[in-house]
């Protein structure tokens, strides 16, 4: 399949995606659901990033697919920059709160998403070298 299908499928599920999650709504004006999915997209990239890119386990159609596709169609910057342009309007303290705090938690969400699937590397590791110890006593 063409890499341009694998991008255009993940992209389609990956913005049904964010829609039910936009349902979650706002808080005193606050965008939290977007907050939530730009966050959640963050830490499932890192994922992505780190199974694909330092663990090679991760095949590129599939990093197409989930990377730029699907989290591609979730995670939403446009609609970040009109929450903050709004918040803007409405409480200029409240819009830099917005900006600052979605791009440190999602900047925090990509390394989170990268210790995990290293934690879990290593751990798969330490268990196929305990294995294949007990195998050879």
């Amino acid at each position: 399949m063409k890499n341009w299908i694998w991008v255009g499928v993940g992209g389609g599920l990956g913005a049904l995606a964010r829609t039910a999650l936009e349902q979650v709504g706002t808080s005193h004006h606050l965008p939290l659901n977007f907050f939530l999915i730009n966050v959640l997209g963050s830490f499932f990239i890192g994922m992505i990033m780190a199974l694909s890119a330092e663990w090679g386990v991760l095949a590129n159609q599939w990093r197409l697919f989930w990377g730029v596709g699907v989290l591609g169609g979730f995670t939403t910057f446009s609609t970040f920059m009109l929450g903050v342009h709004t918040l803007w309007q409405d409480t200029k303290g409240l819009a830099v709160l917005y900006l600052t705090g979605t791009l440190i938690a999602g900047l925090a969400a990509a390394f989170g998403g990268l210790v995990v699937i290293r934690e879990v590397a290593r751990m798969a590791a330490s268990r196929t070298q305990l294995e294949e110890t007990e195998d050879e006593g």
